[in-house]
């Protein structure tokens, strides 16, 4: 889960690092009742980069001039996402940008830091930005090791490490896969701080993350309808651009069975993964869900039984067979119950072929 800009800062400004004192809008006419010290930045929140370049990040020096930006924003659309609000802060006045970070990294398979003497757009592919492992428990060190590295200067010192060892009780504290602060700015005035934030909560933590519970609908603002459905049914949906709806189960087995589908001439509608132990219900919801997308013109099933047992897919296949008599099924059921499944799909006149080439073949060619 993306937080939004100003979510993120108000987790760092409870861990005790600096933020601007803003205010968020979601209506035009807000700006004359809030009280801001002119002039200001006012930012459209997106769950998405690219704001400056798209015209998301605009200043106002009056609150005329805020309200006309503000009716601007709230209708922006940045790389296909609507405004959900507008932050609106003081202008600050910079003497240096920097740029921090805590993320994982799969490749080196730890936690690493990364950091930079310049901040800004597109600072994170940057050459100047260094990299330091976190091999086991993080220790503050670390944090003046990047100091050195990216040329914090002697006066500067303690007041930055402090700033990183904060964003790193913040990164393990709340879970994240990603906490950046870009651009972390020293003031004209002498100050340290985090002009903006980026955090994504890593998805299997919220059980364990009370402060978020409840969130994960209202920030699903990147994604098809379709795709929140099914994220907020427990299913991993993709939505594509071809003609032949994919269910399976695994996501190995699902990209295995795109890849094949495209062999063969096909474009996949979807990435669709049930999950293992799939039951009657949650296949269901699968099916309606690829039902739903009008490009879809065949559904091809292919179902590996082990812990999804074949008969209760098999059950959720005969239901919507019945109810949606103009939907084509392609069925591949295999494994935990396969005979069960079999009599239980008798006359309900979907192909079920028990080889996997033949199944994409027909799928292909009902999808053509």
């Amino acid at each position: 889960m993306k937080l939004f800009e100003f979510e993120a800062k108000k987790i760092m400004e409870m861990a005790g690092i600096l933020v601007p004192k803003g205010k968020v809008i979601k209506v035009a006419e807000e700006v004359f009742s809030i009280k801001v010290i002119y002039p200001v930045v006012m930012k459209c929140q997106v769950q998405t980069g690219g704001r400056g370049k798209a015209g998301g990040v605009k200043f106002a020096n009056n609150v005329e001039e805020a309200y006309e930006i503000a009716k601007t924003l709230l209708k922006l659309e940045i790389k296909g996402i609507k405004t959900q609000s507008v932050l609106i802060e003081p202008k600050t006045e910079i003497a240096k940008e920097l740029y921090l970070a805590f993320t994982l990294d799969r490749g080196k398979k730890c936690h690493i830091l990364l950091g930079s003497s310049e901040g800004g757009v597109e600072i994170e592919s940057s050459d100047s930005v260094k990299i330091v492992p976190i091999q086991g428990e993080y220790k503050p060190y670390l944090a003046r090791k990047l100091a050195y590295e990216i040329g914090i200067e002697t006066d500067k010192l303690n007041a930055f490490c402090d700033i990183v060892n904060k964003l790193y009780s913040v990164y393990e504290k709340y879970d994240l896969d990603l906490a950046e602060i870009n651009p972390l700015v020293y003031t004209k005035d002498g100050k340290i701080m985090a002009l903006d934030g980026k955090m994504t909560v890593n998805e299997d933590s919220y059980d364990r993350q009370p402060y978020f519970e409840g969130w994960e609908s209202s920030h699903l603002t990147d994604i098809s309808e379709r795709e929140v459905k099914a994220k907020l049914s427990g299913l991993n949906l993709v939505e594509l651009t071809g003609k032949i709806g994919i269910i399976c189960n695994g996501a190995g087995l699902t990209m295995a069975t795109m890849d094949l589908v495209k062999n063969f001439g096909g474009e996949p509608a979807n990435f669709l993964d049930v999950g293992g132990g799939a039951n009657e219900a949650k296949v269901t919801r699968a099916l309606d869900l690829v039902a739903e997308n009008p490009s879809a013109k065949v559904i091809l099933v292919n179902i590996l039984g082990g812990i999804t047992a074949c008969d209760e897919v098999a059950k959720a296949l005969k239901t919507f067979a019945v109810k949606n008599k103009d939907k084509k099924l392609v069925v591949r059921l295999l494994g935990n119950n396969q005979q069960k499944a079999a009599e239980i799909m008798q006359g309900t006149g979907i192909k079920s072929i028990d080889d996997l080439d033949c199944a994409v073949k027909e799928a292909v060619a009902i999808g053509k």
